[in-house]
């Protein structure tokens, strides 16, 4: 099982995004794609889904760009996973119609809502990147 990049580098910018939610500072993908290391491009797309499932809210023009739709701690790694998976991290199909395919089916179903469970538990606050020494955190929980 592999988490998908998307995933990964979706936490990764709400983590930026989060870092400077109290102050309510929009950030640019730009800004954003440099601080991750990420591709402008791609980090659109998936802005783009966090956008469309109400993760975070984008502002057009000159001073335009992208921040969190509720407060950080509100937001959990169950939420980015339903948002850029569609709910499942595990894949599995039916099977091949075998004796023993719709258990193991069942089983590894299972094991994804295990997980979903405990990404519940974990709010976007704890992947906020350190702040430079000295540098006042802005974020509320």
């Amino acid at each position: 099982m592999r988490l998908p990049l998307k995933t990964e580098y979706a936490c990764q910018v709400l983590a930026q995004l989060a870092s400077r939610y109290a102050s309510g500072e929009v950030r640019q993908v730009e800004e954003l794609a440099a601080a991750e290391r990420l591709s402008p491009n791609y980090l659109v797309q998936i802005l783009t889904t966090l956008r469309q499932t109400g993760l975070v809210i984008s502002r057009r023009g000159k001073n335009g760009g992208y921040l969190l739709a509720r407060p950080p701690g509100e937001i959990t790694l169950a939420d980015i996973a339903m948002a850029m998976e569609g709910g499942s991290l595990i894949e599995s199909s039916p099977g091949n119609g075998g004796a023993s395919a719709g258990r193991v089916h069942e089983a590894w179903m299972r094991a994804n809502e295990a997980i979903l469970q405990s990404c519940a538990g974990i709010p976007l606050t704890d992947l906020i990147p350190p702040l430079p020494e000295g540098e006042a955190a802005d974020w509320v929980i």
